[in-house]
């Protein structure tokens, strides 16, 4: 028999795993394994499952599971450890596996475990724009986004494969029995967004699933001609279609990123293209760019020196003022309005904006001057559409320790409220104690490091900003 591994892919449509199985000419059978490290929490006390994150994934899977019943395919879903599941299986019945390409080294390590063990193991490769075999570069990998860019942008456009046809026709497989040792996945899935509820007024709160995902996508492009304003407001903070939202469908692989890509020129071949349309692409580009960075360096990327040979090897010790830092970030308490509002959102919802996320990752690496990795993994615990290969990339880049390997890269938190949120109205919305204040005097309580607590509800900042800010405010 063959078992269709699922990982990050879970769709029916453009799905070559499904496509790869029905070649191989066996009764077919899917799996979700719910890996058992993600349940693991680290000295920090995080693991990689939220509670947003978790609702997401179970929906991901029910309504993968229903779209497999529609093609007379079973879809098991557990959490275990690979190698000793599948080595458990095929000692009663030989069987074989169709699952992605590895992304990160661990997932390669877990695969080459499994070979080891004599099973056969087809990977096929889900995720990408780019097929493996025929990137339109030479040697080493591309040092910058820019040298990627001009790389895949030939004359002819960039060279996507279109998305797969219909769902294959398949011979199912019975379900095999599982080991004692295997728990059911959504029972823990369940048991950890049990508390969670999806609010309708939070604008990223859509849904997980391919049918929620693909017909999120004609609404964004076809219904609604929002990707004609994308590139004026990808950076807003607040609003219903500033942003695509197709993000953590992209990560959950609920639809393919050929297909986006492939839909977006198909909205172009009919409206015209347009600077909203083309920066989209440019954003997924950029999701690509860190994918196939994140094969090229592997572990290097989650190295505290990052792709900077000659950075330090290790962080500094914590301080007591560190531990204090991590506290009240984690509490979303720091006492700057603009950082706690997106703090607010992220734990609630899942999402932060992309302005947002960098103004987090700024203040954390320049301002609280925390090792960088630890922030990483804060987001990659509460993010919906955690991405492996973009969270830790865009990390690192803040950090200087990524691609065009640069510091300095600080966001003023004072300046970018005033830019993108001049009225306040995400600042109101995430922290209500401060609806009596104005926008500005919102920005005011940026400075009161050292004084008493500004309002009953709300404390004083946990730390001075540079001086530069305070002649913004």
């Amino acid at each position: 028999m063959t078992v269709v591994w699922f990982r990050q892919d879970l769709r029916v449509k453009d799905q070559p795993l499904l496509q790869r199985a029905a070649s191989l000419s066996q009764p077919v059978l899917g799996l979700y394994l719910l890996p058992d490290h993600w349940l693991q929490a680290d000295a920090d006390g995080m693991d990689r499952l939220g509670s947003a994150k978790s609702a997401f994934l179970l929906e991901s899977l029910d309504d993968l599971q229903a779209r497999l019943a529609q093609l007379g395919v079973a879809l098991q879903c557990l959490r275990a450890d690979p190698v000793t599941l599948f080595g458990h299986w095929h000692a009663s019945q030989p069987l074989q596996v169709v699952t992605a390409v590895a992304q990160a080294p661990e997932e390669a390590a877990m695969i080459a475990a499994l070979r080891q063990t004599g099973i056969r193991v087809v990977e096929e490769e889900t995720q990408t724009l780019l097929a493996a075999e025929a990137l339109p570069w030479e040697g080493s990998f591309p040092a910058t986004f820019s040298r990627f860019r001009r790389k895949v942008e030939t004359r002819d456009g960039v060279p996507v494969t279109s998305p797969d046809g219909p769902a294959p026709s398949l011979r199912a497989a019975q379900p095999l029995p599982p080991p004692a040792f295997a728990e059911p996945a959504r029972k823990r899935l369940a048991l950890r967004c049990r508390h969670w509820q999806r609010n309708s007024r939070d604008y990223f709160s859509l849904s997980g699933g391919e049918q929620a995902g693909l017909q999120w996508l004609e609404h964004y492009l076809f219904e609604t001609r929002s990707v004609d304003h994308y590139k004026q407001t990808r950076n807003q903070l607040i609003g219903e279609h500033y942003s695509s939202r197709l993000s953590a469908y992209l990560a959950w692989g609920n639809v393919s990123v050929r297909r986006v890509w492939q839909r977006i020129l198909d909205y172009e071949a009919v409206e015209g293209a347009n600077p909203g349309s083309e920066w989209l692409r440019v954003e997924l580009l950029w999701r690509e760019f860190y994918h196939w960075s994140l094969r090229e360096h592997g572990a290097r990327v989650f190295h505290y020196a990052g792709l900077n040979d000659e950075g330090p090897g290790q962080p500094e010790p914590a301080s007591l003022l560190a531990r204090e830092y991590w506290q009240r970030w984690c509490q979303a308490e720091t006492g700057l309005p603009f950082i706690d509002a997106n703090l607010r959102e992220l734990m609630a919802t899942g999402y932060a904006s992309n302005r947002g996320r960098q103004n987090l990752a700024s203040f954390w690496v320049n301002d609280m001057g925390l090792d960088w990795r630890r922030g990483a993994r804060w987001f990659q615990h509460y993010l919906v559409d955690d991405d492996v290969a973009s969270n830790w990339g865009n990390w690192a880049y803040i950090a200087g320790v990524g691609h065009d390997a640069r510091g300095g890269r600080r966001f003023s938190p004072t300046r970018q409220c005033q830019q993108y949120d001049p009225r306040g109205e995400h600042l109101h919305y995430w922290l209500p104690a401060l609806r009596p204040l104005s926008a500005r005097q919102c920005l005011s309580l940026h400075f009161t490091f050292g004084q008493a607590d500004p309002l009953p509800d709300y404390p004083a900042a946990m730390l001075p900003l540079p001086a530069a800010d305070r002649k913004l405010a």
